[in-house]
């Protein structure tokens, strides 16, 4: 097993974790780490915003933000766009300061120097120079986001990592890491 630098078994060994104990998973190497930092481990909260022209979502996003559980992942729906972004420096200090541990952007993200020098775990489809006003509204929290062809539920927990990302139920999750572990000491 490979225990990652924040004490927790990694995406690899969470995912055949979850086939060996028959746990519903999605797995997905579609987001990547913006910068080589820790790995991330928590329940997800998710959040959707769409192209609008004339938009400027910032205050709904850090509003929801706010209200995301400390110690949780928040994973930005963008449908997979990477010709506009959705996660930026300011983004980043406000998930910091609600006690987040990391971000998922199905998108892409800017700022990525100050996202490394943040050291904010953060994941992503990619980058993109604009800023966000002018070109994304705020579609709401709570909704499925679809990853690959399958769907992430809100409520799931996560296990992402250098090798990929992982959701599963988040019912399952103290039976998945203490298996996780077992594992590795058999």
């Amino acid at each position: 097993m490979s225990t990652d630098r924040a004490g927790f078994p990694g995406s690899c060994d969470i995912s055949d974790t979850c086939d060996e104990l028959g746990i519903p998973a999605v797995r997905t190497g579609l987001l990547r780490p913006v910068w080589p930092g820790p790995p991330v481990l928590g329940p997800v909260s998710t959040l959707t915003l769409s192209a609008e022209i004339g938009g400027d979502p910032l205050a709904d996003v850090l509003s929801a933000l706010g209200a995301m559980p400390p110690g949780g992942v928040a994973l930005i729906d963008l449908g997979g766009r990477v010709d506009l972004q959705c996660w930026g420096g300011r983004t980043t200090a406000a998930a910091r300061h609600a006690g987040l541990v990391g971000a998922l952007v199905n998108g892409a993200v800017r700022d990525s120097g100050e996202l490394r020098g943040l050291e904010f775990p953060t994941f992503a489809r990619g980058t993109f120079p604009a800023r966000a006003k002018g070109r994304l509204g705020f579609r709401g929290v709570g909704h499925d986001v679809r990853l690959g062809g399958e769907v992430v539920r809100n409520g799931s927990a996560v296990v992402a990592d250098d090798d990929g990302l992982v959701f599963f139920p988040y019912d399952t999750l103290p039976d998945v890491l203490s298996r996780a572990r077992d594992m590795a000491s058999s």
